[in-house]
């Protein structure tokens, strides 16, 4: 069984992206954080707290994502073996429920195409 990096130094722009989208989430609501506040906090607490408070919310997304894909790995890898019916279970997520739709997808394509030229 191979084992699959969590993280790739091919995704390091994907990983910038989502780090500058962070930095904007925050500064945002540091910005309402002072506005509900009427400015009673000061800008370095707002923009720290913020800022932990987004990156809290991202943890928990990461971190899900991650236990979601340890769930989903042996279907994949029934999938990958050529099973018509790999048994992939349901996630919350919606990006890996869209990604193993189109692996599915992909697999009955195979599948279909590898059948019509034994056939035909």
């Amino acid at each position: 069984m191979n084992r699959y990096p969590l993280l790739s130094s091919r995704n390091l722009s994907a990983y910038a992206t989502v780090m500058l989208l962070w930095a904007g989430v925050s500064v945002v609501l540091a910005l309402i954080l002072r506005a509900m506040t009427e400015s009673a906090v000061g800008w370095a607490p707002a923009i720290v707290f913020a800022a932990v408070a987004v990156m809290f919310g991202m943890s928990i997304m990461f971190g899900a994502s991650a236990v979601n894909l340890r769930k989903l790995r042996p279907g994949f890898e029934r999938l990958a073996n050529g099973a018509q019916d790999p048994a992939i279970p349901a996630v919350w997520c919606p990006v890996l429920t869209m990604a193993t739709r189109a692996a599915v997808d992909l697999s009955e394509k195979v599948h279909a195409g590898s059948s019509s030229r034994t056939n035909g």
